[in-house]
């Protein structure tokens, strides 16, 4: 197995603008006028309706359409950047700036040189003053010498809760995966906001002739093998994760400037989030099959228990120590954690808002007798759940909730203010409705 290269394929970011941005707003102003001389060009492919502007020595296509929220796209061969003109700044916290970085820009000058560039360029033509945040960013390893197959969904030992497979028509729980031909060529594992995606490189660029850019990199490499496919180990993370994590000064990874110094550490993180483990056939097997064959030929039902402990006592895959670190670097140090937001008393109105609007629309009608009934079935399911009721278990998340506005402010993270009367009395505010009957809470709290 080789490791043929490691960078970033996909970089997308917001800019939040501040200060004076009148001389912005003109200038988008100035772009939408030249995006509406790109809408009177005709043509079937809206790639070809736009209008050339030079700005400091940088050719832009004013595309004649845009994407949805921003007014007006500007592109060329490395980037692509939307804008939108800037509004009040207490009711307008969207950013005004989008920019997408194109694969063949990061691969051939890198990540850190491509965002400092885009930066001063903007800083000094378009506006000087913002705050970037990371969007998107995918970043991965591409590999020789090692194929992926069907055994391989389970395999990894995943935290994460969305695992689906589907294979032709015949679709069933559990990893998702692509075949062609009974080959496997792509298997996803995760969520949309941090996802693992492990598919055939060299298949996917013989039918899209501008991927030369990675070929040249992998040709970079001494140890490259034009006759052998590389396969690619890509991590996709979305900004709701990178907004947990955090580098050893407590700084979240979704700026920019966090982010470009802790690629490393986001890069360990994901590498032990999807964990490849190293099973053989047998075990494999017996996972997929739900037992084991005895010594006398019998069959025991492999419990989840067991199923754990094969895990457990695995080892980590060679070709995962092979890529555990990126570019050969020292994980920086980071921790997750994911923080808490103040609560409002507007949460509350909006849940029983839709309390009020699933009953009528399960029932077609709203009554006390349905809520009654309700609150019932919520707390014989939750009894059955959680060995507590509904309140209870509330109390419960309640206290967490109070730790870990404490662990917030005592780090330096998000400042939530809460009355000290009630984390101090937080069981004497809910035990009296806990003491009610069901009909008596409903009558008290509701009617």
């Amino acid at each position: 197995m080789t490791l043929i290269s490691q960078h970033t394929d996909t970089f997308k970011e917001a800019l939040y603008l501040s200060g004076d941005y009148e001389k912005y707003n003109k200038f988008v102003n100035d772009m939408i006028e030249l995006k509406e001389q790109a809408q009177d060009i005709h043509d079937i492919n809206n790639d070809n309706r736009f209008i050339v502007f030079t700005m400091g020595g940088m050719k832009w296509h004013i595309m004649a359409t845009s994407i949805r929220g921003y007014s007006v796209v500007l592109k060329n061969g490395d980037v692509s950047i939307a804008l939108k003109k800037k509004g009040d700044l207490k009711t307008d916290k969207n950013p005004s700036v989008k920019i997408e970085y194109r694969a063949s820009f990061l691969v051939n000058y890198g990540l850190n040189s491509c965002v400092k560039t885009m930066h001063d360029y903007f800083k000094v033509f378009i506006h000087a003053d913002f705050i970037s945040k990371v969007q998107e960013i995918h970043i991965s390893a591409d590999t020789q010498g090692h194929r992926f197959s069907l055994l391989d969904i389970v395999r990894f030992k995943t935290r994460s809760r969305f695992i689906s497979v589907h294979d032709g028509d015949d679709e069933f729980i559990g990893r998702q995966m692509v075949f062609s031909s009974r080959r496997m060529e792509t298997m996803y594992f995760g969520g949309s906001n941090n996802k693992l995606r492990i598919y055939d490189k060299t298949k996917e660029i013989k039918g899209h002739p501008d991927s030369g850019h990675i070929e040249r990199l992998w040709r970079l490499n001494p140890l490259y093998n034009e006759q052998k496919d590389v396969w690619r180990i890509e991590f996709q993370i979305r900004r709701p994760i990178l907004k947990q994590l955090f580098n050893a000064h407590k700084e979240p990874y979704d700026y920019t400037s966090v982010l470009l110094e802790n690629i490393s550490g986001l890069w360990d993180f994901f590498i032990n989030y999807f964990s490849y483990r190293d099973l053989d056939r047998d075990k494999t097997l017996n996972i997929i099959e739900g037992h084991w064959q005895k010594k006398d030929g019998s069959f025991k039902i492999l419990t989840k228990e067991a199923e754990r402990n094969i895990y457990k006592k695995s080892e980590l895959h060679p070709l995962w120590k092979l890529i555990s670190s990126y570019e050969a670097t020292k994980p920086s140090y980071y921790f997750r954690f994911n923080q808490v937001k103040a609560t409002s008393p507007i949460y509350a109105m909006n849940a029983y808002c839709a309390l009020v609007s699933t009953i009528t629309k399960h029932y077609g009608r709203f009554d006390e007798e349905l809520v009654k009934k309700t609150i019932v079935e919520a707390e014989t399911r939750c009894e059955k759940n959680n060995d507590m009721g509904v309140l209870d278990k509330a109390i419960l998340k309640t206290v967490d909730y109070f730790a870990k506005v404490d662990y917030q402010k005592s780090n330096g993270l998000d400042i939530i203010d809460v009355d000290d009367a009630v984390k101090e009395n937080i069981e004497y505010y809910i035990a009296p409705l806990a003491s009610h009957t069901v009909e008596n809470a409903l009558h008290k709290t509701i009617f």
